[in-house]
């Protein structure tokens, strides 16, 4: 049986396609909670999509993008407009998050918002770090948080991949028995 959520991201990536994509991972680098988890629906919208490069293109760059730019929407938000995102509950922001946020950015500067962004789990939390009190501009900040999201949605590329040749030797194996019994 396959999980709700995955269904879910199935339906969405078969009707929308890689607007889905970008819309989730858009809100995810904004930090607005999980709509839906982004690596479900991207390693769904890759297994949808297949193995060939053509296909899975849009997906990867949709991922990028969108990852990039909500990030750089909560980068100005509070660098230009002084937002401050624990007022905000969608986004799960805690002062020990932004701390260690902030050591971070203090330490490794630029390469820590890539870092940051490879990792699940810390992605995009060093968007506060750089964009309150530090001379970042936003164009380098948007390159550090592609770079970052480029090694990220390329290890979820990958995983999908995987996931989708396994699926069609499997099918190729045991034939639409299989595909009924999902």
């Amino acid at each position: 049986m396959i999980e709700p959520h995955v269904e879910t991201a199935l339906a969405l990536v078969g009707t929308y396609g890689a607007a889905a994509v970008f819309v989730v991972f858009a809100l995810e680098g904004a930090l607005v909670g999980k709509v839906l988890p982004a690596r479900t629906l991207f390693v769904a919208a890759v297994v949808a999509a297949g193995v060939e490069a053509v296909a899975v293109l849009p997906v990867f760059v949709a991922a990028v993008g969108g990852a990039t730019v909500g990030q750089i929407l909560v980068f100005v938000a509070v660098r230009r407009f002084d937002v401050d995102p624990t007022e905000f509950r969608v986004v799960p922001v805690g002062a020990s998050r932004l701390d260690g946020a902030n050591r971070w950015f203090d330490r490794w500067g630029l390469p820590a918002i890539a870092a940051s962004n490879a990792v699940p789990g810390t992605r995009g939390w060093l968007a506060l770090s750089s964009a309150s009190g530090s001379s970042v501009s936003t164009s380098r900040f948007a390159v550090a948080s592609m770079v970052g999201s480029v090694a990220y949605a390329g290890a979820l590329l990958g995983i999908g991949l995987a996931v989708a040749l396994g699926f069609e030797s499997a099918v190729g194996l045991f034939g639409g028995d299989l595909v009924a019994s999902l």
